[in-house]
């Protein structure tokens, strides 16, 4: 949970209100991992799953919701809430017992939110977890506690990890700390907050704002300099944070980069979603779909999600996985994925084409899918499933290949 020194305190027995916009990245925290285990544990044979569940920033694990007034769980009741009733969800509709082994570890650098926390932990039911070790709660800074996390972790490549990076600002956790995790634990899942609003108000063309995205992990460049020729301070601290998410794309060590956004009041917030696997990039876009108004992105609807969109600066115009989103993701697809499809060589798969633009565009699998069945509805190209069966309306497995027409019909989307 991310805090800040006045707003979230748990001092003297306090319980700090939880703004909308936290509640809502708890929602999407939660919503994501009961999806996620499903997702995994879908082979039949599959009994068990082990897994790591991080939480930096966890605050005193109790909080009153802004709205209602009434108290809520924290990011670390969250999570092992989800694990539970997704170990549950599971076991039922498997025919013999199925367990997720998981450990957590939770910290804050904050000495009464660490207290407040692992005595809420310590009076619960999950006493006993605390008492194993199965629950852990560290009162470190983040810097400390990710050295202590990644010691206990040993390297495995099949090691499962879900690290919630949930930081007040934008350079706690940074890229580097991020590119450290997956070097570690190529596995690992990361879901990062960063504070657009704290970035675009720090951004400066001084030295110490250099210094800071150096130590972060994301070169500017000529960027900085191009203040001189923007017209307003506003439009150069907008392209620069366009900048800086494009950076973080292009060297993050993740296969897949989500960049989506939570609403709030102001500049909101990035919750970037690190993965090496594209089915936990299919579960986390599904999750920003399903709170449609509530989670937000910036740049274009179809292939060209990170390109700088300025229009979308404009709070009535931003793209918010609703109705017209959907829509208007539809559309796009349909125009830009011929082109890509080509791109990609003769007769590419399903699953190919979706790798080669999960970083470009906010559609899901499903989306991608039911745009491929438009295509075809105008003979723009066919599907062929792996063992040559024609498929009559969307392709079926993510195996099946897409042929574009020989004879080019008198409109190929994309293509005129």
């Amino acid at each position: 949970m991310v805090k800040s020194q006045d707003a979230f305190s748990w001092k003297d027995g306090r319980t700090p209100l939880c703004p909308v916009h936290s509640r809502i990245k708890l929602e999407i925290l939660r919503d994501y991992l009961m999806a996620y285990f499903p997702t995994i544990s879908q082979e039949k044979r599959m009994d068990y799953v082990n897994i790591e569940l991080i939480d930096a920033f966890a605050g005193g694990g109790v909080l009153i919701d802004a709205e209602t007034k009434t108290p809520i769980n924290g990011s670390p009741k969250v999570m092992i809430g989800a694990v539970r009733d997704s170990e549950a969800a599971i076991a039922a509709k498997k025919t013999k017992p199925f367990r997720i082994n998981a450990r957590f570890h939770f910290s804050d650098a904050d000495r009464d939110a660490h207290l407040r926390l692992k005595t809420d932990l310590a009076d619960s039911r999950y006493r006993e977890d605390v008492e194993s070790g199965k629950i852990l709660v560290d009162n470190l800074k983040f810097d400390r506690f990710l050295s202590v996390v990644l010691e206990r972790i040993k390297s495995r490549p099949r090691q499962k990890a879900i690290f919630f990076l949930d930081q007040c600002g934008w350079n706690q956790a940074t890229l580097r700390d991020c590119n450290r995790i997956l070097n570690h634990l190529p596995k690992a899942e990361i879901i990062w907050n960063i504070s657009v609003e704290s970035l675009a108000m720090f951004a400066n063309d001084k030295d110490a704002f250099r210094v800071a995205t150096d130590k972060f992990g994301v070169d500017l460049g000529d960027a900085i300099s191009a203040r001189d020729n923007a017209v307003r301070l506003s439009d150069w601290r907008k392209s620069l944070v366009s900048h800086y998410l494009h950076e973080i794309k292009q060297n993050c060590v993740a296969k897949f980069v989500s960049p989506f956004m939570v609403q709030h009041s102001g500049w909101g917030y990035w919750l970037l979603h690190l993965s090496n696997h594209k089915e936990a990039n299919d579960v986390m876009k599904v999750t920003h779909w399903r709170h449609q108004n509530n989670s937000l992105h910036e740049g274009f609807p179809g292939l060209r999600m990170l390109e700088f969109n300025r229009e979308n600066w404009n709070q009535s115009s931003i793209f918010r996985f609703d109705a017209e989103a959907n829509q208007a993701t539809r559309e796009a697809l349909f125009n830009e994925l011929g082109p890509q499809i080509r791109r990609l060589g003769e007769a590419p798969t399903v699953g190919q084409l979706i790798e080669s633009v999960a970083n470009e565009t906010p559609a899901d699998r499903q989306r991608i899918i039911e745009s491929l069945g438009e295509l075809k509805a105008e003979s723009a190209c066919r599907f062929i499933g792996p063992a040559g069966e024609k498929r009559i309306h969307v392709p079926q497995t993510l195996d099946d290949r897409i042929v574009l027409s020989e004879h080019r019909p008198m409109f190929l989307p994309g293509m005129n």
